[in-house]
């Protein structure tokens, strides 16, 4: 590379490391703070409390009288069956899942879900709401 490829490499790089800074301080907040908007607004609604904490130092993230509720998105179904399971037992509440179906989906995720909790009869009510 010569002096005047050194110099716009360098100038490119500098423009893309700043794009990146912006991106990450002032897009990613609104991306991960989607899925705890979705379940603060479902949870109220539903007369529950989003910010319940268990004697294991774990979130609840919905707990109502008769629920105790772990809020996921479509792809992640999996970690949702084993975290509301254990909320359950943590405040001796049936088991709930805020199932929060992305517009973009392209899979089957509830048909996932449901096959597996139906196969082993899991104590699993299931809500679901659309992004």
């Amino acid at each position: 590379m010569n002096i005047l490829d050194n110099f716009i490499y360098s100038k490119v790089s500098r423009v893309l490391r700043i794009m990146n800074f912006l991106f990450l301080t002032f897009m990613m907040p609104f991306i991960f703070t989607a899925e705890r908007d979705v379940n603060e607004v479902w949870c109220l609604n539903n007369g529950g409390n989003d910010n319940y904490r268990t004697d294991d130092d774990t979130y609840v993230d919905c707990l109502t009288d008769k629920y105790a509720i772990e809020a996921e998105y479509d792809y992640n179904w999996k970690e949702a069956i084993g975290q509301a399971l254990h909320y359950a037992e943590s405040t001796n509440r049936k088991a709930g899942i805020l199932f929060i179906k992305r517009a973009e989906s392209g899979k089957d995720y509830h048909g996932q879900m449901m096959r597996v909790i139906n196969k082993y009869k899991l104590p699993i009510e299931i809500f679901v709401v659309e992004e």
